[in-house]
């Protein structure tokens, strides 16, 4: 597996799905829980704020109601995405997030990303759906950049679309990796993306670090310091 020389040991110099995958599944098992537990935590936050709109809307003014309880569920979800990315990125530096971990962000950021990304993947969407899925593809990194390297989200979004890119192919095949096993964990009365959530996340990350030439931690390995900051100026 890459990586597994030692921590801060180069990667093997070619990408291999199941090893990403791989990867991401034991790290998910060494920490699972506050894994778990975070993605619970999203579940619930969600269901509740849905419900008070619901309930508040039978009381009038259904329009405002639902875009106010919309847009404060998006908000909370693009939080959760950043916080996903963050516990996943601590994994690849060798440490076991707990819950309080997967939340230390840059909050503005984040949620600008994430709805800028949003917005260019439902405009693409429009127009005859291949763009949106494009353009979905090649921003997926966008919060990791933005969350990992501090860059604004328009630097962040610029740099996704520049690796991925470059190494659409394999990349793309661990996107249908990833896609495929949320969709059997879903098919596990849900139960499943308990687990496929995190696993495909870590995954995701792992790439993230095998094509920007980041750090890996071992995958088991826990406690270990994590990566010297890059160079702010790098481009991609």
């Amino acid at each position: 597996m890459p990586g597994a020389a030692g921590y801060g040991a180069s990667p093997a110099s070619q990408f291999s799905v199941g090893d990403a995958i791989s990867y991401g599944w034991n790290r998910f098992k060494e920490n699972a829980l506050p894994w778990i537990l975070t993605i619970l935590i999203a579940l619930v936050v969600s269901g509740v704020i849905g419900w008070i709109g619901n309930v508040s809307s039978d009381y009038g003014r259904v329009l405002w109601i639902n875009l106010l309880f919309g847009i404060i569920s998006a908000i909370v979800g693009y939080v959760f995405q950043g916080a996903f990315v963050r516990g996943a990125l601590d994994e690849v530096d060798g440490n076991k997030p707990a819950i309080g971990n997967f939340f230390r962000l840059n909050f503005g950021p984040v949620i600008i990303t994430a709805l800028l990304v949003a917005i260019g993947t439902y405009i693409g969407l429009i127009l005859l759906i291949i763009p949106g899925i494009i353009f979905a593809f090649l921003a997926y990194w966008s919060l990791t950049f933005v969350v990992d390297r501090d860059l604004d989200p328009i630097a962040g979004i610029k740099a996704s679309f520049s690796v991925i890119s470059k190494n659409a192919g394999p990349l793309f095949l661990l996107a249908l990796a990833s896609i495929g096993l949320n969709i059997v964990g879903a098919i596990l009365c849900l139960v499943g993306l308990l687990v496929s959530i995190p696993v495909t996340i870590i995954a995701s990350t792992y790439a993230y670090r095998f094509f920007t030439g980041g750090q890996i931690a071992p995958a088991g390995v826990a406690g270990s310091q994590a990566p010297p900051p890059y160079p702010p100026n790098q481009q991609y």
